[in-house]
């Protein structure tokens, strides 16, 4: 139990009293402050903590509300809740709380231990810093055009916020991400280099591998080398989605049409996932597969919204976007439509297609598009 010796100062363990001997290890270094599941929360005996552990049960209102009122009193101090039971879809409420990370119950000291230590290496004067909102994009199928409708909304809502206002894309198409070639941006370091920092992570670095792929779009680059699809350590993914959030307006991941266990998480902690598909019948089934496995894994409806890409403007269309929404059983938020020559022009130059025709059709529906996202995205929290 060396590891105990490195724990911060300031963290303070709340629980209830029955809980509190299995940490007996580490009570010299930690406050315990006994107390209920439906006990107010203990303000006094915490306003001097650098980190909080706090007992958590998701069917109490009151407890929830505890959680609530430490991230709007004490913003700055991390959060680690634990739980009796923990799944994913009460995992992914607490996320969106603010919490920090989730133990389980009874304490372990080892996990406990990990725990505090990963969220104290957080720990900053990020009290009045906003969190950007992160929006996933996620493809139906290889070549539907998902890549470039994240770079084109990154940028829309970038420009949307204002001048000043900055987007990042973060490309995790591990095996085939293009965005850096959409954007014209030939990047020295890759998204490789902030997963494999060592506890180097911090917004310097950041600012070091991001490179510029438009006026108001950064972009972090897919690695250079095709790596295995499963070998991204989802915390160490965590951590650089939450100090984008801190550095930037938007952040927007592009991520691969293969569902693995690190992109799955990616999604529960996005504030809403774009699947981006077309209206081909290959798209349209993996689409409805995607959709009923992530709502199967406890992801809300309205927190998936489907966009269509590649529309053609025929008059006597196969397949409309109605049909689309029926075959899925899942509203279609929006259209964009088909213009591959201008795309293709825009591409080959590393530019965005309102750069070189701002009135075309594919401009003004990638404005509606990222206006009904921004009207879906809670405020910066």
């Amino acid at each position: 139990m060396s590891q105990a010796l490195d724990l911060p100062k300031g963290v303070h363990i709340v629980a209830q009293p029955d809980l509190l001997p299995a940490i007996d290890a580490i009570s010299q270094q930690v406050t315990c402050v006994a107390c209920a599941i439906n006990e107010p929360l203990p303000v006094a005996a915490i306003v001097n903590a650098s980190l909080i552990v706090i007992e958590v049960d998701p069917a109490s209102r009151s407890s929830l509300d505890r959680i609530d009122r430490l991230r709007n009193e004490m913003p700055s101090v991390p959060v680690i809740a634990g739980l009796a039971k923990v799944d994913i879809a009460t995992s992914r409420q607490l996320l969106r709380r603010g919490v920090s990370d989730i133990v389980a119950l009874p304490f372990a000291i080892d996990e406990l231990v990990t725990a505090i230590a990963d969220a104290a290496s957080q720990i900053d004067n990020r009290a009045d810093t906003a969190l950007a909102p992160v929006v996933a994009v996620l493809k139906t199928i290889g070549g539907c055009g998902a890549t470039t409708v994240a770079t084109h909304l990154a940028a829309q809502m970038a420009q949307d916020l204002g001048k000043g206002h900055h987007a990042c894309v973060i490309d995790l198409d591990l095996q085939a991400g293009d965005v850096t070639s959409y954007l014209g941006c030939a990047p020295r370091l890759t998204l490789s280099d902030l997963l494999d920092s060592d506890g180097r992570l911090d917004d310097d670095l950041l600012e070091s591998v991001a490179c510029e792929g438009h006026a108001q779009v950064d972009v972090i680059a897919a690695p250079s080398e095709i790596i295995p699809i499963e070998a991204v350590d989802f915390d160490a993914l965590a951590r650089v989605i939450a100090i984008a959030r801190r550095h930037y307006d938007v952040v927007v991941l592009d991520l691969p049409a293969t569902l693995t266990n690190w992109s799955l998480s990616t999604i529960y902690g996005a504030d809403l996932t774009l699947l981006v598909g077309t209206l081909s019948i290959p798209s349209l089934r993996h689409a409805k597969r995607q959709l009923d496995f992530l709502i199967s894994m406890g992801i809300p409806r309205p927190a998936i919204q489907v966009v269509m890409n590649r529309v053609e403007s025929r008059l006597f269309k196969t397949i409309g976007t109605g049909d689309a929404s029926d075959a899925l059983r899942h509203p279609i938020l929006a259209s964009i439509c088909e213009e591959s020559k201008l795309l293709r022009s825009a591409q080959d130059q590393g530019e965005l297609v309102s750069d070189i025709q701002a009135r075309s059709k594919f401009a003004k529906d990638i404005e509606n598009l990222a206006s009904l996202v921004a009207d879906l995205l809670p405020e910066a929290s």
